[in-house]
């Protein structure tokens, strides 16, 4: 009996000393994620939300609000061909999904990358970025990297977009901002993080416009569906005040 009761305090501690663990790992990867927004250019950091299914989305500016800037990357394939990606206006929206081969918790994410039909529910584009190869397994990562998906060997990128921890993902908005970022440990979880991104940048009428011109044509269109045209009275208020005072 002496012996039962060593046995379940000896569980209770690994389980205390595990539990502190994780706790601790939490916290570092908070204490990181706002380190990231306080260095945002200086802006006002993004805002944060739990996703429905649980995971973390970190909603930001676009290149128009100046808060965060897509970086580009470049790196070496699997093939060990060198590859450097536009992020900037015209660009396709991307998402990087930024896995390696050592960690556990990106076994799902890797999975998923697989089936073609989940990978393009995501974005137009799909980019896995991994540290460079002397701090990556490159046979692993044949082994479980999907053909269908370009996979890139870059540690720079890391260091340029902050990441930290793995898995995390920042889609990109194809116009030279982020949309958002975030950590994810299931599909189910990316998904949601990626639809709410989208979401929170429709909601508050987050549409790039680089130039006057551009600025000018969203007005007129505004105007246009109220049904308000050029020569419209509501445009010109003084002169309908002076034509009244002239009438009279």
């Amino acid at each position: 009996m002496a012996a039962l009761t060593i046995v379940e305090a000896v569980l209770l501690i690994v389980a205390l000393i595990y539990i502190v663990a994780l706790l601790r790992s939490h916290a570092d990867i908070l204490r990181r994620l706002a380190a990231l927004e306080d260095g945002a250019g200086g802006q006002a950091p993004p805002r944060a939300a739990a996703s429905p299914a649980g995971g973390a989305v970190r909603a930001a500016a676009s290149v128009a609000g100046g808060a965060v800037r897509a970086a580009d990357i470049t790196g070496i394939t699997l093939a060990g061909d060198s590859v450097a990606l536009s992020l900037g206006p015209g660009s396709p929206v991307t998402l990087l999904a930024f896995l390696t081969s050592g960690c556990a918790s990106c076994a799902p994410m890797w999975s998923g990358l697989r089936e073609d039909g989940l990978v393009a529910t995501l974005a137009q584009r799909v980019v896995i970025v991994t540290h460079d190869a002397s701090r990556e397994s490159q046979t692993r990562l044949r082994g479980i990297a999907p053909e269908a998906v370009e996979t890139v060997m870059a540690t720079s990128a890391w260091e340029d977009y902050a990441v930290p921890a793995s898995p995390h993902f920042v889609l990109t908005d194809g116009r030279g901002g982020v949309l958002g970022r975030g950590s994810a440990l299931s599909w189910s979880q990316l998904v949601a993080m990626v639809r709410e991104a989208r979401a929170d940048a429709d909601a508050v009428g987050r549409e790039p416009m680089r130039t006057t011109a551009e600025r000018a044509a969203r007005s007129e269109r505004t105007l246009a569906r109220a049904g308000i045209g050029p020569g419209h009275p509501s445009l010109h208020p003084g002169e309908t005040g002076r034509r009244d005072d002239e009438a009279r």
